[in-house]
């Protein structure tokens, strides 16, 4: 299978642009694709057709069709929005675009057309506290969670309607971590009712029971991305992925460097097995659509690194290149 990654540069205005193929791990590099704006997170629906940016430095979502073929990208539209967004997400319908807006404190649902344009205004624009740094539906797509990192601390829980796009407060509305962690992004089990938040803050990852029926998190585990010895105050945490086994989960880590490889038990409890040096300021990674590959962006660096990924979970460097200034996020999408 072959797949055309896209790294989003937030300090160029263009996608870094490669194809990879995944039956043995070779990357090619693309044409950049020119954005005419800097990009910050992307969102993809389910059938790697219409692609969504946004566009932070003009405050602004762009919606694009996809050629699948190519990885060309042609406007669809754009939509003006309050805020640079730091996350955009699409509910499981590819019907709502949600997003959350770190410095002005809110969440917003755009309601996407058939042509993949967004309305003009969002369906909900809900004020939550500052810096709102994530937002996704769980799988049921019945529920929705916002982690705000500090001085907020909390992660708002949400019912979500998809007939309509609506988002009401769930009970309680929050969850906040008895100490400062900061949760900042989150990932489902793929098959036990456990939500990983990593922490920006605190240098952790927090393990919850998730309850499906309610749709409700109780924290149960709270454990350091960190070696002993390496002080959390030199230290940030960005992101969070676990493969689809359930076995084994990551997270970077942003003064450390590196990406920490946590064993997940039968309980969904964590234990912190190792670290793999990676580029400067890893604000994203991610694993490709087989699990065989990672990729991993340096804010700081302006590169990207390959991996293998072991069958025991562990990271075998086997690439890097430069992408843009400040890269953000990383998309695949399958060639066709």
């Amino acid at each position: 299978m072959t797949y055309h990654v896209y790294i989003s540069n937030s300090g160029s205005t263009f996608l870094s642009h490669f194809l990879l193929d995944s039956s043995n791990g070779q990357i090619e590099p693309q044409d950049d694709v020119s954005l005419g704006a800097a990009p910050g997170p992307l969102a993809t629906d389910a059938a790697g057709r219409r692609m969504f940016v946004c566009l932070r430095s003009e405050k602004q979502f762009a919606s694009y069709d996809i050629d699948s073929a190519t990885g060309a990208l042609r406007q669809i539209g754009v939509v003006d929005v309050p805020d640079g967004a730091p996350y955009v997400s699409l509910d499981d319908t590819d019907q709502y675009l949600l997003a959350s807006y770190y410095g002005a404190g809110h969440i917003s649902v755009h309601a996407i057309g058939a042509d993949g344009s967004l309305s003009a205004e969002p369906l909900q624009w809900i004020e939550t506290a500052t810096h709102a740094h994530s937002i996704q539906t769980d799988p049921s797509n019945r529920f929705a969670f916002v982690p705000h990192t500090n001085p907020a601390n909390a992660i708002y829980q949400f019912r979500f309607d998809a007939s309509t796009g609506a988002l009401t407060a769930n009970d309680p509305a929050t969850i906040e971590p008895a100490t400062p962690e900061g949760p900042r992004h989150f990932v489902f089990h793929p098959e036990k009712d456990v939500f990983y938040s990593v922490n920006e803050n605190g240098s952790t990852v927090s393990a919850h029971h998730f309850d499906p029926e309610k749709g409700t998190l109780s924290s149960f585990q709270v454990i350091s991305t960190l070696p002993a010895g390496f002080d959390a105050e030199d230290n940030t945490c960005a992101e969070i992925k676990i493969d689809a086994s359930g076995r084994h989960l990551y997270a970077s880590n942003r003064g450390h460097d590196s990406l920490a490889l946590f064993d997940v038990a039968e309980d969904g409890s964590l234990s912190l097995r190792d670290h793999y040096a990676t580029e400067q300021t890893p604000r994203f990674f991610d694993l490709d659509p087989t699990g065989k590959w990672m990729l991993s962006v340096g804010q700081g660096s302006g590169s990207m690194t390959v991996y293998r990924i072991e069958e025991s979970g562990a990271l075998t460097q086997t690439n890097r290149f430069d992408v843009g200034d400040a890269p953000l996020w990383i998309q695949f999408v399958e060639v066709r």
